[in-house]
């Protein structure tokens, strides 16, 4: 029997769908916001207040009050993010959250400095002619002055999956009133900043340093950086962000972003992470770390039915997801092996129609792509339908770690995802590292002779770093669910960029909501 996935949905759908609603005679609309692309701070905002059964407000903002709505209302704070959070608070849009208001009070009070504030012009300091380039990322800055004077201090808010860390930092983002900031995954950030750096070294000594040059043209590009989700998570990051995040500071960014991770945290176990421990320092200097940790996950506060994951494969499966190809790209013609070019290679789409792209899992998570594949495969297409996703251990953590980053990227670009998989979204990674298993594995590989020596090869060591590594897996699986259950509902495709999804969808809504309407 065909399986459907019944998913959950609280983000916030934007101006378009409000248009399309209110033309409808639709109700107004759920609104967690976790993302800024949809986000847009308009007049007489309509939507659905969710009871707040199970949330409590037991964090006191200043200015604000310490009880909810009633202490919001009671505010005289009109602008910034305190006040554009009293705001929607009034009209429904969000649910009054105690510790949101906590981190709130926290951007409040950035926001605040920020009016004041005008940064000096770029550092122009040179780079050091004939110092080892790996040298210079690993080793002290050129100067001992980490930050301008008089430079606000920015956030680091850490915390759970879908507690509304995005939803803040976004609220703070688009009450700036400078044009000088910058809003970006920390994924694409770090794909911009490689391909900078590959750019300086082809028109410089390879003794030259490119991180001063690229951190002064970041820094007069935007002061304010806004990053979502930082994480490190392999040595060329590491290696980079050292030195960019010190010389970042010291021409007077202000970092503001979130994580799923505490500082002390990051790159955890990672290769030569002494070298990585400075920049760890810098950030909890240069940031205060503050936790939003309610233990409501936003994505999960309104159900939804909306079916767009399948399980189990079956032959009824596959034909579902054929049809769906079909009504995904309005029955356009379709092509095969599309040849998607970037950054000199090309990306082959095996099925392609009108914004429509199909792929199975082994093409996309077996084969060794790049988060920079999946970005730019968002960018060309608004729908991908994704078949066969097995259950996956920590013998397939390589393409876990591709389905994570391909998730990314469809969240952060809005795409509809439409999927087939062995098992429903909440069992598809285990996370398991059974060790017995694993020396089997090893013995297998290694021969007799070497079977012989495998409890002299196979170290104690070993055995954590896998089962930690497997903790790693999991905690990203975990926040690739929280989005993957956002993006499975009406509300997701209704404010999504395939139109002809997304009028569907209106429309079945329309239906639902008609017999409500006669009762009434």
């Amino acid at each position: 029997m065909l399986r459907r996935t019944t998913l959950l949905y609280s983000r916030h759908a934007g101006s378009s769908l409000r248009s399309a609603r209110a033309a409808a005679g639709q109700g107004p609309l759920h609104a967690i916001v976790t993302r800024p692309s949809c986000y847009k701070p308009q007049p007489q905002r309509r939507c659905i207040h969710t009871p707040p059964a199970k949330l409590t407000a037991s964090h006191a903002l200043p200015g604000i009050g310490t009880t909810g709505a009633e202490d919001l209302a009671s505010t005289s704070v009109e602008d910034g993010p305190i006040g554009e959070y009293k705001r929607l608070v009034q009209v429904g849009q969000f649910i009054d959250d105690g510790f949101q208001r906590l981190i709130v009070s926290r951007l409040d009070r950035l926001y605040r400095e920020l009016l004041d504030y005008t940064p000096a012009a770029p550092s122009d300091t040179k780079s050091l002619g004939g110092v080892g380039y790996l040298r210079k990322l690993f080793g002290r800055a050129a100067s001992d002055r980490e930050q301008m004077p008089d430079t606000p201090r920015g956030l680091y808010i850490y915390g759970d999956v879908g507690t509304g860390k995005t939803t803040t930092m976004d609220l703070f983002y688009d009450t700036i009133p400078t044009p000088h900031k910058r809003r970006i995954h920390f994924h694409a950030f770090m794909l911009d900043v490689h391909s900078r750096i590959n750019t300086f070294k082809r028109t410089h000594r390879a003794t030259d340093d490119p991180v001063p040059t690229i951190a002064r043209e970041l820094a007069a590009r935007a002061y304010v950086l806004c990053f979502d989700e930082f994480q490190v998570t392999d040595i060329a990051d590491a290696m980079v962000l050292r030195r960019l995040v010190t010389e970042l500071f010291r021409n007077g960014v202000v970092v503001v972003t979130t994580s799923n991770r505490h500082p002390d945290e990051l790159y955890k176990n990672g290769i030569q992470r002494e070298s990585f421990l400075p920049c760890i320092e810098l950030l909890k200097r240069r940031c205060e770390v503050v936790s939003l940790d309610s233990g409501t996950d936003y994505r999960k506060i309104a159900r939804e039915t909306e079916t767009v994951y399948f399980s189990p494969i079956t032959a009824d499966t596959n034909k579902v997801l054929h049809a769906l190809v079909g009504l995904a790209s309005g029955n356009a013609p379709v092509e095969r092996d599309v040849e998607v070019r970037f950054l000199g290679r090309a990306l082959v789409v095996p099925v392609a129609a009108n914004g429509v792209a199909r792929f199975s899992f082994a093409g996309l998570c077996r084969e060794a792509h790049s988060a920079a594949d999946y970005i730019e495969l968002a960018k060309h297409y608004h729908t991908l339908i994704l078949t066969d996703v097995p259950v996956m251990d920590m013998s397939n953590r390589n393409e876990a770690r591709r389905f994570i980053t391909l998730i990314d990227a469809l969240y952060e670009s809005h795409a509809v995802l439409i999927m087939s998989s062995e098992d429903d979204i909440y069992s598809l990674f285990t996370g398991k590292c059974e060790v017995d298993g694993f020396r089997a594995e090893t013995a297998k590989i290694a021969g007799p002779v070497e079977s012989a020596h495998l409890s002299e090869v196979v170290t104690e060591d070993r055995f954590n770093a896998l089962a930690y590594a497997g903790e790693e897996e999991v905690f990203a699986f975990q926040r690739a669910i929280s989005r993957l259950v956002e993006m499975s509902s009406r509300r997701w495709i209704i404010s999504g960029r395939n139109r002809i999804l997304a009028e569907n969808a209106m429309r079945q809504e329309q239906s639902a909501d008609e017999p409500m309407r006669s009762a009434a």
